[in-house]
């Protein structure tokens, strides 16, 4: 017997694929505008974090257009297919390095700029995220998840579009990292620590200090990784 692997969805994905069954229904005309962010988060059920990288994605198409402070609107009627883009940023790999060697290069001055540019909202959406991330690690649940919003808000808060954009865009790239690090035994808990050390320094405008945490948590990221592929291997 022969089987396809099964494809794991995200958050975000399940939102696009909805996004893109409304917009192929016609009811929306070019230039009609979207629901705010918080409004589609309401309805969605999820945080505004997975909303913003849905719309990134219909962005990348070129089926709507952002304008900062002014909505998002409907520009193409052009065909669409997620995994079309998914496939291009994801290139396969077998190993943790490089997209490991992606964060440490990126992250730990995304955190710096964070922390002299995150607002009063910026803070409350690194604040819920880790609210909902000790809910889930006291119950025994995995974080995966709400570990990519906590680094995709940080992001958020250095109001650099770009920024935004590349963490976004990679969110895929990423995902092994975070999911075998969480994987790992204690890898929730770990987590979570070090992404209460990044906010405090966050919110304390430390930005050598967001820089410091950000990479020592990393580091912690690549030991979780180690200790969970040697358990794994340790099992077969």
């Amino acid at each position: 017997m022969k089987f396809e692997q099964v494809k794991r969805v995200r958050v975000f994905e399940e939102i696009v694929q909805q996004l893109k069954d409304y917009f192929e229904k016609g009811e929306l005309k070019p230039g009609d505008k979207l629901p705010t962010e918080r409004q589609l988060a309401e309805q969605f059920n999820v945080s505004r974090v997975s909303v913003r990288q849905a719309l990134t994605i219909f962005e990348a198409k070129g089926l709507v257009v952002r304008k900062v402070g002014g909505g998002t609107y409907k520009a193409s009627d052009a065909p669409f297919e997620v995994a079309q883009l998914v496939n291009l940023l994801m290139p396969e790999t077998e190993t943790y390095e490089e997209p490991l060697e992606v964060r440490l290069l990126l992250e730990p001055k995304i955190a710096s700029l964070a922390a002299h540019r995150a607002t009063a909202e910026d803070i409350q959406l690194m604040e819920d995220s880790l609210r909902r991330q000790k809910e889930k690690v006291e119950a025994g649940e995995l974080i995966i998840e709400e570990d990519s919003d906590f680094h995709t808000a940080i992001a958020n808060a250095t109001k650099n579009g770009i920024i935004v954009k590349l963490v976004e865009a990679t969110h895929d790239m990423l995902w092994q990292t975070r999911e075998k690090s969480i994987m790992a035994a204690g890898g929730g808990r770990r987590s979570l620590e070090g992404h209460y050390l990044i906010l405090e320094a966050i919110k304390n405008k430390d930005a050598q200090g967001a820089y410091d945490a950000m990479k020592k948590h990393l580091r912690e990221v690549e030991d979780l990784i180690v200790s969970y592929l040697d358990n794994e291997q340790n099992r077969k």
